[in-house]
């Protein structure tokens, strides 16, 4: 049982993490509060005074690595089942959570606004090479047996990390003439590391010595892997670990940056043009975000292995992970007894948070109506860096949507980094923003491992920003 577990999570098996996606919400002009985190210039051209979104909560997911059967959101989460997905193929796991608390957009006059607030947010990112795996192994030796097809460059790259962060955000109009008007804006975010690790595996390889009983032996492999020490703090015998885990965290900082083109429609008079100050025919944002780190102290066993000894069989592994390694440092304490050169790491490590570029084009169409475009695409890296950087599971997202001041329906189909296709929806209704990533999680029992979603719930002024205002604040 013991090895299992350890071929399991050094092969990376299943995410154990807890973005800033309210999906249908691209593009719309109605709630800054939160469109701030998709281009922080999306705070200006928004028709009423202020908005603040009390909570919001969101979890998009995606993974190959296990599977959930007989669940979902429809059903009774007691007939659940949770399995690590069996076979031979490549592993892909993400996970993006974030709350928001008290995200709040003051507009200062029509021309400029501020905003502010305070979010958590999580992200797991965990990628391996192919290889085939049961929970049924007994031994590294079936582990070998089964991946004859496998035995050169094998590898594993995870990275996770969730922080606390403040914000504060400043947008205004910087050209304004009949044609068009160009804003921009840009945030500052100061947070605190939570939660932070790695773990690599590169250059994993081994060879069969004999048949009748089968045995083999490990040629290469190399180890990097850290986490924060406040998990060093955490202690099972005392009920509640909330203060030792929370003190003495990192300092980190990242900001966004964006520009908003609005072209305007045509209009014949001043008074047409003051009416229709908020509407436009095209609106067209370019943003740069996340474009920083958190910082993390190193736990007592983050360790950096390399130069593999000779003569470690699958029986000496077996040997080294067997029952009586019951703790993460035992565990290490194993592995450091494999390798020529061994470092611990001392200090902290920093994670680079999942640095993007985003393209957001907006469509009127009529009335009501609007489709919008969002490409993301991840630049973490220009950071000079090697490892330890997130990335965000959004390619491309194209969303329909219909939408007034006191309600909007959304209908977003999303290409993920995991080459998934989702097809979503959400509702606002007065204060209440309700969304799903993936329809499928509703009525397949067998895809709660794709999508999930998010709740808001939003408060606006029904004072107006200015005289005039976009006309459709008086309707439905």
């Amino acid at each position: 049982m013991k090895t299992k577990l350890v071929i399991f999570f050094t092969l990376l098996l299943p995410l154990a993490g807890i973005s800033q996606y309210y999906q249908g919400l691209n593009g719309t002009y109605y709630i800054g509060s939160l469109n701030v985190h998709n281009n922080p210039s999306a705070i200006v051209n928004v028709p009423v005074k202020w908005d603040l979104t009390i909570l919001g909560i969101q979890d998009k997911h995606s993974t190959n690595i296990a599977t959930v059967h007989n669940y979902s959101l429809l059903s009774n989460p007691s007939n659940s089942e949770y399995e690590v997905a069996p076979g031979e193929y490549k592993r892909k796991g993400d996970a993006n959570v974030n709350l928001n608390l008290l995200n709040f957009r003051l507009a200062l006059n029509q021309r400029s606004a501020i905003a502010m607030g305070i979010n958590f947010r999580s992200y797991t990112r965990a990628r391996s090479s192919r290889y085939n795996f049961y929970d049924t192994l007994q031994s590294f030796r079936d582990f070998f047996v089964l991946n004859e097809n496998n035995r050169d460059d094998m590898s594993v790259d995870m990275t996770s990390a969730s922080w606390l962060e403040v914000y504060g955000t400043y947008g205004q109009t910087i050209v304004d003439n009949d044609q068009f008007r160009l804003n921009a804006g840009a945030t500052l975010k100061i947070n605190r590391g939570y939660s932070g690790a790695f773990a690599q595996m590169t250059g994993g390889s081994f060879s069969k010595t004999g048949s009748f009983p089968d045995t083999y032996l490990t040629n290469s492999v190399d180890l990097d892997f850290a986490y924060s020490d406040n998990y060093d703090r955490v202690d099972n015998g005392q009920g509640s670990n909330f203060k030792n885990f929370t003190s003495g965290l990192q300092m980190g900082v990242s900001a966004d940056f964006g520009l908003e083109l609005l072209i305007k429609r045509p209009y014949i008079t001043n008074r047409q043009r003051e009416e229709e100050y908020y509407d436009y025919d095209w609106k067209i944002g370019a943003s740069l975000l996340d474009l920083g780190f958190s910082s993390y102290l190193n736990g007592q066993y983050s360790t950096m292995l390399s130069g593999l000894r000779t003569g470690i069989t699958d029986e000496t592994l077996d040997q080294k992970f067997d029952s009586t390694i019951n703790s993460f440092g035992q565990f290490r304490d194993s592995l450091a007894t494999l390798f020529n050169t061994v470092t611990n790491y001392q200090g902290n490590f920093k994670i680079f948070h999942p640095t993007r570029l985003v393209i957001n084009i907006d469509k009127f169409i009529s009335d009501a109506f609007f489709v919008n475009a969002d490409l993301s695409l991840g630049v973490a890296r220009i950071i000079p860096v090697k490892n330890n950087r997130l990335r965000d599971l959004s390619v491309f997202t194209l969303t329909p949507r219909w939408e007034t001041k006191k309600k909007g329906f959304y209908l977003p189909v999303q290409y993920t980094s995991t080459n998934k296709l989702w097809v979503g929806g959400a509702v606002r209704y007065g204060p209440i923003l309700f969304g799903l990533h993936n329809f499928a999680n509703l009525f397949s029992k067998k895809r709660m491992q794709q999508g999930i979603g998010y709740l808001a719930i939003i408060l606006k002024a029904s004072e107006l920003t200015g005289e005039k205002a976009d006309k459709r604040l008086d309707c439905w």
